[in-house]
């Protein structure tokens, strides 16, 4: 590997040269290693997402066969690479995700729409099949297996703030208690984190959420409130104080919470009615139906990074290449939402997604810049 310079080494000074080699010190995983670095490594991730490699074997034919590939990464084998993923912890990449979320979140000013609510996170999960006999940790049935990505979606930054990967069995409710909840933070989440408890907990401990209601809920109308122009013109039908849970049993709640109801469309195009609950009360009733269709956001998050990312198919089969392979793929992705805000490039993130994938090899000089290069690609 010569000295080559090309934006794939500009990656690494998006996260970084010094938290790099503190993070390198902090898990000594260059101790005896001479050719795949920990900074290498990361670049082949990086390159192997962006380039949407279909295996191990294509990229190490690119590898072999791409003259620019070649000035820059050092010749290695399918084995090579693969036990590097095996051995080398994920921690180091779910790390280097962490850092770049907080260096997105601090170039990110709130948003105007958010300057009243708030900070809003989204939580929800997203679930990727895996063969059982080929990851046997990852058990689900008997003849299935899988993982799930519990994600906690910042809608400020438009980014996830954190990912926590378990096996599919694993239910969305026992990853409450690992997630780092603030107090003032509005969190947006369906109905499969529904726990009465815990909702006693968020109103004590003055933590905003907004969900939906089960179908069976049993439900106590306290009072109800007159609908603005503004509820009605976004079709709330109801607004009211309500208490959860059946009258005298362990289950009802202690507090008192906030029920909307609203009028929506389904996919098949027919009308339905979705009850919305909340330990809001100071927001009017249309920006709290308003706030919980902001919970399709991660959705969208979940649908790019499974079409453009590669973390549906894995090309290690222990636990830690599979978090190595996802982690480093997030890393890419905050990398890309660093340059796009760095630059103010208005076009999609898909776009300069692609733009840098097509010349992401070319050498570059040192006057480089992210703007002046996107620009001129």
């Amino acid at each position: 590997m010569n000295n080559c310079i090309t934006p794939l080494n500009k990656f690494l000074d998006v996260i970084g040269k010094n938290f790099l080699d503190n993070l390198v010190d902090k898990y000594n995983s260059d101790y005896k290693v001479h050719k795949l670095t920990t900074k290498t490594h990361l670049m082949y991730l990086l390159y192997f997402h962006l380039s949407q490699k279909e295996s191990l074997e294509d990229f190490v034919t690119d590898l072999e066969s791409n003259e620019g590939l070649k000035k820059i990464l050092p010749q290695i084998s399918v084995s090579q690479l693969s036990r590097k993923n095996k051995d080398r912890p994920y921690e180091i990449f779910f790390e280097i995700f962490q850092h770049l979320f907080s260096k997105l979140k601090g170039k990110v000013g709130l948003r105007k729409a958010l300057k009243e609510i708030g900070s809003v996170k989204i939580i929800d999960s997203s679930t990727i099949s895996l063969c059982l006999s080929s990851f046997p940790w990852a058990k689900f049935r008997k003849t299935k297996g899988g993982i799930k990505l519990h994600t906690l979606y910042d809608l400020n930054t438009e980014a996830p703030e954190n990912i926590i990967i378990s096996n599919v069995i694993v239910h969305d409710k026992e990853v409450f208690d690992n997630l780092s909840l603030n107090p003032s933070y509005t969190y947006i989440f369906d109905r499969a984190y529904i726990d009465y408890q815990k909702f006693d907990d968020f109103v004590e401990d003055d933590i905003y959420f907004i969900t939906r209601s089960k179908s069976n809920a049993k439900i106590e109308t306290v009072r109800t409130v007159k609908l603005t122009d503004k509820d009605k013109k976004a079709n709330v039908l109801l607004d009211a104080t309500v208490i959860l849970g059946k009258y005298n049993t362990e289950k009802r709640m202690k507090h008192k919470l906030r029920l909307i109801k609203v009028k929506t469309i389904d996919r098949d195009g027919n009308d339905k009615e979705i009850k919305i609950l909340t330990n809001r009360f100071d927001l009017p009733a249309h920006i709290i139906a308003q706030l919980y269709k902001e919970r399709w956001e991660i959705e969208l998050f979940f649908k790019w990074i499974k079409q453009h990312l590669k973390i549906k198919r894995f090309f290690g089969q222990n636990k830690n290449a599979v978090l190595t392979q996802i982690y480093s793929a997030v890393v890419l992705l905050l990398i890309l939402k660093l340059i796009k805000k760095q630059i103010k490039f208005k076009g999609s993130l898909l776009k300069l997604t692609r733009i840098i994938k097509y010349s992401i090899l070319r050498t570059i000089n040192s006057t480089f810049s992210w703007e002046n290069w996107i620009m001129n690609s």
